[in-house]
């Protein structure tokens, strides 16, 4: 795999699912038959690993945030009718 793939080789959970089916003992095994198909390629001095982790982009609702969302509902919805309001937080 020298190339960029645009596209995964699997799902993840398949990786997870697989690995919990085979074991320890399965992966170990398949780690000891890829030393043995590579062989002097298995003995390098150096192994590169990306271990790239990127965040995701999720808030969680609290409390000020879902009252908030509610108040800029209600001044959509007033506006809407055209109910006049003493204050409202929206910019105009």
């Amino acid at each position: 795999m020298r190339e960029f793939q645009r596209r995964l080789p699997c799902h993840s959970t398949k990786l997870v699912h697989f690995r919990k089916r085979t074991g320890a003992e399965g992966v170990e095994r398949i780690f000891r038959m890829s030393v043995g198909l590579h062989g002097h390629a298995a003995l390098e001095d150096t192994v590169h690993i990306d271990t790239t982790v990127q965040e995701k982009n999720i808030t969680y609702p609290i409390d000020s945030k879902l009252a908030i969302r509610i108040i800029n509902r209600l001044n959509k919805i007033g506006k809407a009718y055209g109910v006049s309001q003493r204050r409202t937080s929206s910019k105009k």
